[in-house]
């Protein structure tokens, strides 16, 4: 196991199986074991898991030092190149170039040329709205809705269901079943979103954005648009990460609502912000947190919430 971050002990080949090491290394949380771990999954062939890992150090309970970060973002970056998104690695590789002080890290880094390509596949233009109609929604309890007034944040959470199913019928079926418990086991007047969205990138229409939801408890509610992302994107066997068509969705909603209502990238709140729990997920999270730092630099410089 590597005591030390550095480009011999994290990046250096693996003398012997690397799926053996690999073994080893998942005895120990620490951040060179899962920096070296994220290593020998790209060695491996598994970029996901290597993201998997990466997102531990970086998002973990334990901050990292600059020199762990910078190590972080380039095996993210490579992750994402190899999965076939290397646009996603941009902002990963801007932060290891600022933070690298190891030589070879550094010459590494030199070597990888940002991506060039928009990383989100999906344009504003694209992002057409299942209206409530498409999932047969049941009628709201009126007298108990509040009136939202004009949002000023967002919230993303994701339902904590295990769901990869793309079919339009069966996704219908799935926000029916939520809407019902929201509304049957939690007593609210409508489902508690403002809009879903499932594995195949459907965006859903959930509660009308003109009332206040019920997703972030109690005034926490107050002007806040809550998204959830179906799915359970926790790790372990009951877990899956979000489809690539999830995350560009989302982002393709986020970037709307914040043109729409005209707020900047640190009204971007994840549920745990407002809560001691898991959501929307650490699987989902990482990709929450680059988008608001993405769209932070495009607009005033803001910090996000949803960070370390």
């Amino acid at each position: 196991m590597p005591r030390a971050v550095s480009a011999t002990t994290i990046l250096a080949e693996p003398a012997g199986d690397p799926a053996q090491e690999l073994e080893l290394l998942a005895r120990h949380r620490t951040i060179p074991a899962r920096l070296r771990a994220a290593f020998l999954e790209l060695r491996l062939g598994e970029p996901a898991a290597a993201i998997d890992a990466t997102a531990e150090v970086l998002y973990g309970p334990v901050r990292p030092s600059a020199n762990e970060e910078a190590f972080a973002r380039y095996l993210r970056a490579l992750a994402y190149a190899r999965k076939g998104t290397p646009g996603y690695g941009n902002y990963d590789l801007e932060r290891a170039r600022a933070l690298a002080l190891d030589p070879e890290l550094q010459r590494r880094l030199r070597e990888i040329a940002p991506a060039t390509e928009a990383p989100d596949p999906v344009s504003l233009a694209d992002l057409a709205v299942q209206p409530r109609s498409a999932w047969r929604a049941a009628a709201p309890n009126r007298r108990d809705l509040e009136p939202m007034g004009r949002p000023t944040r967002l919230t993303i959470h994701h339902s904590a269901v295990y769901f990869r199913d793309t079919k339009t019928a069966t996704s219908a079926a799935q926000i029916q079943r939520i809407q019902r418990d929201h509304m049957q086991s939690s007593g609210w007047a409508d489902i508690g979103y403002h809009y879903l969205i499932d594995p195949a990138g459907r965006v859903w229409q959930g509660r009308e954005v003109r009332w206040q939801g019920a997703h972030a408890e109690g005034r926490n509610n107050v002007g806040n648009i809550g998204i959830c992302v179906l799915g359970n994107f926790v790790r372990g066997r009951t877990g899956q990460a979000p489809s690539r068509a999830q995350v560009a969705a989302l982002r393709a909603l986020v970037q709307d609502l914040l043109q729409r209502y005209d707020f900047g990238a640190d009204a971007i709140y994840c549920h745990r912000d407002f809560k001691p729990t898991e959501c929307p997920g650490p699987l989902l999270q990482p990709a929450v947190v680059q988008l608001a730092r993405e769209l932070g630099q495009r607009g005033p410089a803001r910090v996000a919430h949803g960070q370390p």
